[in-house]
């Protein structure tokens, strides 16, 4: 992206450039630094690694703070550090302790295994849960309780996107 209007455009597109941080089936966790620098922060407790490639949307925030989280459904893992535009297709709004937090759900813009999917909707109900119960437990020997409140549809999550331009 070459401008922040640029980047607001394609948020109101419902795409987005995500940086990984953790691959999929990793449970270690892995978190980037200003400098871009890929730094270990913990193993994950639970026998659960993540469903997806995780990390965060390039020139957004998230209501903790830091950029907004995105889960990665691909099927094959890629690495920490990876940059990939992807499309939004919804979001789960989570409560982790005191603070409300929502991870995008996206696909890679690019891969054409994902091109039926749309929506959170056009995923299998029981992965749909698979996820609530990775969300639930993803910190679970951390003494963290994380709770999922909602599932937001594919507007509703590029209307985050869109309120976390940073």
């Amino acid at each position: 992206m070459s401008t922040d209007q640029d980047r607001d455009q394609l948020h109101r597109d419902g795409r987005c450039d995500v940086v990984v941080e953790i691959p999929r089936g990793s449970r270690n966790k892995y978190e980037a630094s200003e400098n871009g620098e890929i730094w270990f922060d913990r193993r994950l407790g639970g026998p659960a690694g993540f469903p997806g490639d995780y990390g965060y949307v390039i020139g957004s925030a998230g209501e903790d703070g830091d950029a907004l989280d995105a889960l990665v459904l691909l099927e094959e893992a890629t690495f920490p550090g990876v940059h990939m535009r992807c499309r939004v297709i919804g979001a789960f709004s989570l409560q982790v302790g005191d603070i409300a937090e929502t991870k995008l759900i996206v696909v890679p813009e690019t891969d054409h295994h994902a091109d039926h999917l749309h929506d959170l909707g056009d995923l299998p109900p029981a992965f749909l849960d698979e996820l609530d119960a990775f969300f639930t437990a993803y910190r679970m020997l951390e003494d963290v309780p994380v709770d999922v409140r909602d599932r937001l549809d594919r507007s509703q999550a590029i209307e985050v996107l869109v309120a976390g331009e940073g």
